[in-house]
């Protein structure tokens, strides 16, 4: 079930495509003075050594790699007389690979600029903007060719309304397709709205953009992103439309040229995203997640978390997960290599979310060979299970629903609390919890996809579609559970109030007036009639929980309860003064109800103030609450023992598999991991899909099998030990 490099066959999937097929990639990200020194039987070598089944190799539109014939088609400063796309494509095809022309179609040379000025985005006064890739040389000094450091150019911002998006690309495309055997096309930061919803830097007064605009009816541009603007409102539709008109050109041009060839832009697993994914995805035969490394103060479970987004929106369609081998930092460091532990973690969080791997390294000339071997060793384990990585479905019964837009206003509104600490708060309590769970887009709020849930998760702030919010509701009456958090559903993709009727269905709540400000040192009173609710286990010797920091004003509907009363704000210093006054209220800050199934709603942002705080009191109302509303039923995986684990949970065709990914580090906040932590035994408890039997289970890291003892339709079982990252592989029947 292995690449055979000879014959350059993959056994592995049942997919007819090729592009179904592929699990392991390589990229080397070609600079433009690798001419001079590239060594093409190194990395032929490297990539059968990785055992990768394809690879990316730098073609053109930024510059070109090999001799262009096209004008104005810059070729790489030191290419010579040497066609270096050509050679690596001729030696890929040798070995049995797949290859994609990387493109870069983001940013122009000024040579290019002066003869075509309107091909660039262009800002009220006419002159070019310079925003993304560009923005590099446009704002640093010692990049300039003005200084003597440095001999690097000037670039700016190609523009997508312009003839070249729409032919200069398509002609580059077309010279690359004559002249080489190549299986498609990959571009480089494309699209624009990839990462981010549109914003002011995208806005255009090429001749080409202005006439569109006006052909929509408007004679100006907005202002500023304000989302109660019809304009504005538009602007973003603009922008999302031309995207997807270039990308279904570059895609119907990339058939014309080759029926079997593919296109695949730079996708990044964002929960901001500006993309309309649900269309979007249509265009899509392969996707990649361009999430190559975590900032300084990211989780290192950032990682899992690109991995469920992309997984959300791919439509079951392959994602290949970008990974870096350098070092991401501020500012990065594109030729220092990842740690050993960092490197294998990273992936190990995107393979174990679902994704499949990509590796990714700045220059040919390699400056840092430390992640050489790492890479091998973690690839060929990977080649070794690959059938166990070829997955059907998720198990996981707990989702949460995930609203970019509600991002987007984020963005462009300052919303408090922010929407990412919210949603952040709710991803660390549930890894705590050892919980397995997806992400679901609220385009895909359906009734048939919500049901096969047990509990989905609002978040602060969501915003929704009202027809979402009746789906919610008829997910409720038939015994769903759902838990949200404050202003979770009360306003629509816009950031408008959804009539008080329409939400108040959903939690049993009425909305009576505004948040008021922000508050601080509050807290939370447990009444003695409210000791043993489930909603309040393990707070027994306490009358008191910490509170949050907004405030949702709203009253129970009929049949809805109430726990904890809201205590105001009070100071923390000086000492003598720190004191409630008054000491109670009758402000309840907990609505559950129960009608034939269970929500919870919580007044306060407690999700976001977890994410603040890391207050536990705040991880068990979370927890305790999402227990409540699925009635106690057990998870599909239950896993007990030390450490911090991400626990997902798979189904192949003829297997299960557990992941467990060791989280267990001083670093998970920080960067990068230099050490590995082993975590003891994990004691798991699996329960098996309906009709299924275990054949045999076993561990993937050590190949050895596992006793497990079936019992009442579960799996019990132990792994005496997690290193990094282990999967538990059953092999089943029907």
């Amino acid at each position: 079930m292995r690449v055979n490099f000879q014959k350059g066959e993959i056994s592995t999937l049942s997919g007819n495509a090729w592009f179904e097929r592929v699990m392991r990639w390589g990229q080397v990200n070609l600079k433009e003075d690798d001419p001079q020194t590239l060594d093409v039987d190194f990395w032929v070598h490297y990539w059968q050594r990785a055992k990768v089944q394809g690879v990316t190799i730098n073609a053109g539109v930024g510059v070109a790699y090999y001799p262009t014939q096209i004008p104005f088609h810059r070729r790489a400063k030191f290419l010579g007389d040497r066609d270096v796309f050509g050679e690596l494509v001729e030696a890929a095809r040798k070995i049995g690979l797949y290859i994609l022309a990387r493109l870069d179609p983001n940013w122009g040379h000024e040579e290019l600029y002066k003869v075509h000025p309107d091909w660039f985005l262009t800002d009220a006064e006419g002159k070019p903007r310079q925003r993304g890739q560009a923005v590099p040389t446009a704002s640093e000094p010692q990049f300039l060719s003005a200084t003597p450091f440095a001999q690097h150019d000037v670039l700016y911002s190609t523009c997508w309304n312009s003839p070249f998006h729409r032919e200069f690309v398509p002609a580059v495309m077309t010279e690359i397709m004559e002249r080489y055997d190549v299986d498609g096309f990959f571009t480089n930061g494309w699209p624009p709205i990839n990462w981010h919803p549109p914003d002011l830097t995208m806005v255009c007064y090429c001749p080409h953009c202005q006439e569109k605009w006006r052909n929509r009816g408007h004679n100006r541009y907005p202002d500023k992103p304000d989302p109660s603007d019809p304009l504005w409102r538009d602007f973003v539709l603009f922008v999302q439309e031309s995207v997807e008109e270039v990308q279904a050109l570059w895609r119907d041009h990339t058939k014309r040229l080759k029926p079997d060839a593919i296109f695949v832009w730079n996708s990044h697993g964002s929960l901001s995203t500006g993309l309309r994914w649900e269309r979007f995805i249509q265009l899509a035969d392969l996707l990649n997640d361009d999430s190559q490394g975590r900032r300084v103060g990211e989780p290192l479970w950032v990682s899992g978390r690109c991995g469920k987004v992309m997984m959300a929106v791919s439509e079951k369609k392959p994602v290949l997960r970008i990974v870096g081998v350098w070092q991401v930092g501020e500012p990065p460091m594109r030729h220092t290599a990842k740690p050993d532990a960092e490197l294998r973690l990273f992936f190990a969080e995107a393979i174990a979310n679902g994704q499949r791997a990509w590796w990714h390294v700045l220059g040919a000339e390699l400056y840092d060979r430390r992640w050489l071997d790492t890479i091998a060793d973690y690839f060929n384990w990977l080649a070794e299970i690959e059938p166990y990585l070829q997955n059907v479905e998720s198990l996981a019964d707990v989702a949460i629903v995930w609203s970019p837009q509600t991002f987007w206003l984020s963005s462009w509104t300052q919303m408090n609390p922010s929407p990412m600490e919210a949603f952040n708060g709710w991803y660390q309590a549930l890894l705590e919890g050892r919980i397995p769970f997806d992400l679901l887009p609220e385009w895909k709020l359906t009734t048939d996809v919500v049901n096969r849930y047990r509990v989905l998760i609002l978040p602060s702030q969501t915003c929704l579609r009202e027809e979402s919010i009746q789906v919610l509701t008829k997910f409720v009456a038939n015994g769903g559970g759902l838990v949200g958090c404050f202003e979770a559903g009360t306003k629509d993709l816009w950031g408008e109030l959804h009539s008080g009727e329409v939400w108040s269905r959903l939690f049993g709540v009425r909305r009576i007036s505004e948040p008021p400000p922000r508050l601080r040192h509050c807290y939370m009173r447990i009444e003695s009639n409210e000791c043993e609710h489930p909603i309040l286990s393990g707070f027994g010797d306490t009358n008191v929980l910490p509170g949050a920091s907004y405030l949702s004003r709203v009253e129970a509907l009929e049949r809805t309860q109430t726990l904890l009363t809201f205590i105001p704000t009070y100071p923390v210093h000086p000492p003598e003064k720190v004191y409630p006054d008054p000491k109670r209220t009758d402000v309840p800050l907990v609505f559950y109800r129960e009608q034939n199934g269970r929500t919870v709603y919580f007044a306060m942002d407690i999700d976001a103030a977890f994410w603040r705080s890391r207050l536990p009191d705040h991880k068990r109302l979370l927890l305790n609450a999402l227990n409540w509303v699925r009635k106690n039923e057990p998870l599909p995986v239950t896993v007990k023992g030390p450490g911090l684990l991400d626990v997902t949970v798979w189904r192949q065709v003829n297997s299960l598999t557990v992941h467990l990914v060791n989280l267990t580090t001083p670093n998970l906040f920080g960067g990068p991991v230099t050490e590995i932590v082993p975590v003891g035994e994990q004691r798991i408890r699996l329960r098996l899909p309906k009709g299924t039997s275990a054949v045999k289970v076993r561990s993937l890291r050590t190949g050895s099998e596992i006793q497990a003892i079936a019992q009442d339709g579960e799996l019990l079982f132990t792994v005496p030990q997690v290193v990094d990252h282990e999967i538990v592989a059953v092999d089943i029947r029907t």
